[in-house]
C-alpha cells in the first residue's frame, strides 16, 4: 500500500516570501499560463522549472500544469499538438521551443497488483486534483507548484523543506517507487550531482536494495539515462554515487567488475571523470567524450597488457580493440546509438596523434583537421591528457592549426564555430538520394538531359 505523507493543507508562500520572479519565467511559458488562467482554469508553473527558480538556476524548461483537459488546451491554441497514447500532452510550440502542458492526474491506485517482477502496475491517465498531480511526482523537489495568479508558491509534499535542506527524498514510500520505477533511483542519483544535494537516508537503503530491479526497465529508458548521468561540472560525482549505491553493477557490469577488482582502478575512473568536469566549465562535452572518459581507464589498462603481449603491435589498433571489446556489452544491451560509441571509440584511438605537432605541409595533418570527427577527438583530448600527464601535448599547436587549414578558415565573417556532420551520424552515412549527377566517363545522359556544352533537347511531342 501506498503510504503518502498527506497533509491537510498545503503550504503556500506568498509572493513577498519567496523569490521566484516572473521576469525570470520564459514569456512563451507565461503566454500559456496566462491564456489558460484567462479562460477560468487553473494553471501552474510545475515540476524542475519552479525548483531551479528557487535555487537561482536556469531551468532547461518550462512545464505547466492545469485542470484543463487536452482537447480544451488544443482547442485554446494553434501552435499546440497532443501526443502520447496512456495519457495525452500538449506540446505547445513557439519556434523549436516546446512548453510541455499536462493535465492534472491521480495519484496510483493503493490497492494495485504486482506483475511477475513485483513491479506495481497502475492505470496512470485519469484526471485529478493538483494534490493527487503533486502525490503522484517522484520526489518532493520535483512536487513544488508556482500559482501564476497569486504568484504563490504552493506546496503539497514539503518540497520546500527538503529543499531548505538540500535533500533528495521520495514523495511516499522508496521501497515501492524505486521498484514501481527502477529509473527513478538513476534519477535521484542525477538530482544528487546537478544540484549538489544529499539522497536522504531511507531512499539509499532502497537503492541499494533494489538496484537489480533495474533489469526490469526497458533499454530504451536506461539507455538514455545513463547518458544523463554525465552532469556538466558533477559527472564523477554523479557516477560515485552511482557505483557507491550499486546502480553502476547493474548497468554496466564489466566496467563495475574492473573497478571493484583494485582501489587504483576506482581513482583512475574518478581522475578522468574530474578531468571532464575541469573541461566542461569552459566548453560542452558531448556524450561521446563523457563515455570516453568513463572506459579510458579500463581500455589503456587493456591495451598496455596486449602490448606487452604483442610488442609490434600497433598502438592504435590495440587501443581500438580494446575499446570495441569495452563497449561490447553495453552497446548490445543497451544498443547505444553508433553516433555515440563509435566516436567515443575514435577518440580513445586518435587522441593521442595531438601530442605531435602538427605540421602544415602534411596532407595527412590537414586532412585530420578537416574530418568530422577531430571536433570532439580535440574535445577527448582536452580531458584524456590529463590522465597522461608524462606525455608532452600540443593541443594549443592543433587549435591553431585547425583555425587555420580547418573549416574555421573557410568560414564566413561573423561565424565563430564551423557545423560539421558527425562521421558516425545515420545523416552522414545516408547514401545519396535523388538530385542530378553528371553522367560518368563513356556513359550516355539520360534522355532529357542536355549533356555539357550543348542545348537541352526539345520537348517531345504529345
Amino acid at each position: 500500500m501506498f503510504l503518502f505523507r498527506r497533509k491537510n493543507k498545503p503550504v503556500i508562500i506568498p509572493r513577498q516570501e519567496h523569490n521566484l520572479s516572473r521576469r525570470d519565467i520564459d514569456p512563451d511559458a507565461l503566454k500559456v499560463l496566462y491564456r489558460l488562467a484567462s479562460l477560468h482554469h487553473r494553471a501552474y508553473l510545475v515540476g524542475g522549472s519552479v525548483r531551479d527558480l528557487l535555487l537561482g538556476r536556469a531551468p532547461k524548461d518550462f512545464d505547466v500544469g492545469t485542470d484543463a483537459r487536452p482537447n480544451e488546451i488544443r482547442r485554446q491554441f494553434r501552435n499546440c499538438f497532443l501526443v502520447g497514447r496512456r495519457f495525452r500532452l500538449a506540446h505547445i510550440v513557439f519556434g523549436k521551443k516546446v512548453i510541455e502542458t499536462a493535465t492534472f492526474r491521480k495519484a496510483p491506485d493503493p490497492n494495485a497488483v504486482q506483475d511477475e517482477h513485483g513491479l506495481y502496475q497502475y492505470e496512470d491517465n485519469t484526471y485529478g486534483t493538483p494534490e493527487e498531480d503533486a502525490l503522484r511526482r517522484d520526489f518532493t523537489v520535483n512536487g513544488l507548484f508556482y500559482d501564476i495568479e497569486t504568484f504563490s508558491i504552493i506546496d503539497y509534499v514539503g518540497g520546500l523543506k527538503d529543499l531548505k535542506a538540500k535533500v533528495i527524498r521520495s514523495i511516499g514510500d522508496p521501497n515501492i517507487r524505486f521498484r514501481e520505477d527502477p529509473v527513478r533511483m538513476m534519477r535521484a542519483v542525477r538530482f544528487a550531482a546537478k544540484l549538489g544535494f544529499e539522497v536522504a537516508s531511507a531512499d539509499i537503503r532502497a537503492i541499494r536494495r533494489y538496484a537489480g530491479e533495474l533489469e526490469n526497465a526497458s533499454d530504451s529508458r536506461l539507455c538514455e539515462e545513463i547518458q544523463r548521468l554525465f552532469v556538466r561540472g558533477a559527472s564523477a560525482r554523479s557516477f560515485r554515487l552511482a557505483y557507491d549505491y550499486g546502480i553502476l553493477r547493474a548497468l554496466l557490469p564489466t566496467l563495475a567488475a574492473w573497478m571493484d577488482a583494485a582501489a587504483e582502478n576506482r581513482e583512475a575512473v574518478w581522475a578522468a571523470l574530474a578531468a571532464l568536469d575541469a573541461v566542461a566549465a569552459t566548453e560542452e562535452p558531448t556524450a561521446a567524450v563523457g563515455f570516453a572518459a568513463l572506459y579510458w581507464p579500463m581500455v589503456r589498462a587493456a591495451a598496455e597488457d596486449a602490448a606487452r603481449a604483442r610488442p609490434r603491435a600497433n598502438g592504435r589498433f590495440l587501443r581500438r580493440t580494446a575499446a570495441e571489446r569495452a563497449f561490447g556489452p553495453a552497446v548490445k544491451k543497451y544498443r547505444l546509438p553508433r553516433a555515440v560509441w563509435m566516436t567515443a571509440v575514435d577518440i580513445m584511438e586518435l587522441f593521442e596523434r595531438l601530442a605531435e605537432l602538427p605540421r602544415p605541409e602534411s596532407a595527412r595533418d590537414v586532412r585530420f583537421a578537416n574530418h568530422g570527427i577531430f571536433p570532439e577527438v580535440r574535445l577527448g583530448a582536452r580531458v584524456l591528457a590529463q590522465t597522461l600527464p608524462e606525455r608532452a601535448w600540443r593541443l594549443e599547436e592543433w587549435d591553431a592549426f585547425w583555425r587555420k587549414v580547418g573549416p574555421w578558415a573557410r568560414l564566413p565573417d561573423g561565424v565563430e564555430t564551423p557545423t560539421l556532420p558527425n562521421p558516425h551520424s545515420r545523416r552522414a552515412r545516408r547514401p545519396h538520394r535523388g538530385g542530378k549527377r553528371k553522367p560518368r566517363d563513356g556513359q550516355a545522359p539520360r534522355e532529357g538531359r542536355a549533356q555539357e556544352g550543348q542545348p537541352a533537347p526539345a520537348a517531345r511531342a504529345e
